[in-house]
Order: structure tokens, then sequence, then C-alpha cells
């Protein structure tokens, strides 16, 4: 067994224990067991004869010279990660793992596709995507891309890319504008069954046209947390849905939705691919495969 391997998979446990607060939490992140992780973690406090965390039945907290280990270890096992990405990027195989964050739903719909079409391509590459609505900090959660939904990006010392507009669409199932009929202007929303998220108390959909940006507050009697099942609610005919393109651009092929107020498709928001510099090659070709996928070219900006 290779005593240095082993300290450094108990430093990965402990690291990812502290940032979590939770050893079911940090098990989870790290594909392993929540009773493996907990041994990992106590052959490394007694190698070192110090107590590292405190461990009550609710939360799991940094004593002092857990305080003192973990911002060392950090610094260390980012070190050992920076050094084989370095030598893994001399030939410009993409290679080794990748972590990549993304919003929930287009994750699923856009980037997932296009990183599992990288994975098939380049077989030395190990893929680690994390769909989740959570802002994540590359930095200290060690991820390489995000994928984020934003008016604009200026981060301090990242690279972000654009992807792709995000695009917006209007629409309604064939039998609900059979029987309420299909709105002609913005004002005739009110008088229509909207279908909303219930992520605020008042619902207002922020539409971007020909005179600029309006906010018109809709209502209606279906509201939901979940942006398929409200694309689900109005393939049913229960009213009308402003849906991103790419959630509903198979439906609209098919019939089961058809656009209204198709002046109102902008938006202010774009997808951006956010990840460090120097890229390395892995970061690069994702990226690049992003870019391809979601339909911009993308430019890079400091």
């Amino acid at each position: 067994m290779d005593p240095l391997g082993g300290h450094l998979d108990e430093m990965r446990a402990f690291l990812e224990v502290a940032r979590r607060q939770s050893f079911s939490a940090a098990a989870r992140a790290l594909g392993l067991t929540s009773s493996s992780v907990s041994k990992q973690v106590a052959r490394l406090e007694e190698r070192l004869g110090a107590q590292l965390l405190r461990r009550t039945t609710r939360r799991v907290s940094l004593t002092e010279a857990g305080n003192l280990y973990a911002e060392r270890a950090d610094r260390i096992l980012s070190d050992i990660e920076e050094a084989r990405r370095a030598v893994a990027d001399l030939d410009g195989t993409p290679r080794g793992t990748l972590r990549i964050s993304a919003p929930t739903v287009l994750g699923s719909i856009r980037v997932a596709p296009a990183v599992l079409a990288c994975r098939a391509r380049y077989p030395e590459l190990r893929i680690d995507l994390d769909l989740t609505d959570r802002i994540v900090d590359l930095v200290a959660e060690r991820v390489d891309v995000a994928v984020r939904l934003a008016a604009e990006i200026s981060p301090a010392s990242l690279v972000a890319r654009r992807l792709a507009d995000d695009l917006r669409v209007l629409c309604a199932s064939p039998r609900y504008l059979r029987r309420h009929g299909a709105p002609r202007c913005l004002e005739d929303l009110a008088a229509h069954d909207c279908i909303t998220l219930n992520l605020e108390p008042v619902a207002r959909w922020t539409l971007v046209g020909p005179e600029g940006e309006r906010v018109v507050p809709v209502s209606g009697t279906f509201r939901t947390s979940d942006t398929i099942t409200l694309r689900d609610a109005a393939v049913a005919g229960l009213g009308l849905a402003n849906l991103p393109d790419y959630v509903v651009q198979d439906q609209l092929e098919s019939g089961a939705l058809r656009r209204v107020l198709p002046e109102y498709g902008a938006s202010q928001r774009a997808s951006f691919a956010v990840y460090a510099a120097p890229a390395r090659a892995a970061v690069r070709v994702v990226v690049d495969a992003l870019a391809k996928a979601m339909g911009a070219a993308g430019t890079a900006k400091p």
C-alpha cells in the first residue's frame, strides 16, 4: 500500500467533510460510504495526533487544529492537482477528471449531451457533472467549468465565454388556443390563464420586445416550482407559458405547443461558460463543444 496515497485520500476526505460540515454529504460527493469517510478522517487524526473535527449529532465543525490543517492541506492538494494537469497537458490530449456545474434544466437538455459527446470522443477524460441551480464557488469547490445564466458576468480572475442567448417562447397548446384565443398584445395576457413558477408571491413575466423590456403581471390557476412540469401543464392545455426555447423545442416542432406573441422572444440573459485561465486541454474541448452545441461561437473575455 502506498502510504503517501493513503494520506492524500485521508486529506481529501477530511477537506470534503470540512467544506460540507457533514460526513454523509462528503461521502456522496466522493462516491464513498459515510463509514469509509469517517474511518479515513479518524486515521488522519490518529496519524497527526490531533482532533481535527468536533462531531455532534447535528453538525460537524473544525477545531483550531482542524482549521490550521485544512488551510495547508487544501494548498497541498491544489498544488498536486495543478502539477498533474500540467503534465497531462504536455501533448494536448484531454484527460483527467473534469468537474462541471450547470443549472438543472439547461444542464439536462443542452449541457449533458455535449459533455457526453466529449466523453465518447476522448476516452481518457473523466467527467463529474453536477446539475444544480446553486451558484458554485469554482475555487473552493474545485469546479473546472461552470455554466451560468446571467445578464452579464465579470469575474475578477476567471474567463467568461458567452455560449448562447437565452431565448424565450410564449406558447400554449392548440386546445387552449381554440378555447380562449391567442393574445394579440401584452395587455391581453391579463385575461388569460398563465402557468407560472411559484418562486415569488406575485407572478411577473419579464419580456423583451420591439419596445424594449416589459414586466407584465400575470396570473393563473396552476403554479409549480419545476420548469418541466410547467411545460407539461402547457401541453395539457392549462394555459399560456413563458419558457426557454430549448425546453419547448420538441413540442413546438411536433405541434403540441404553438407560439404566441413571437415578437417577445428575446431575453436580457445569456448562458456563459466560466473557468480559470490558463485553460487546460480538457476545459478547452468541453467549452468549445458547449459553444457549438448551444448555438454560439462564443468569445472569451478576461
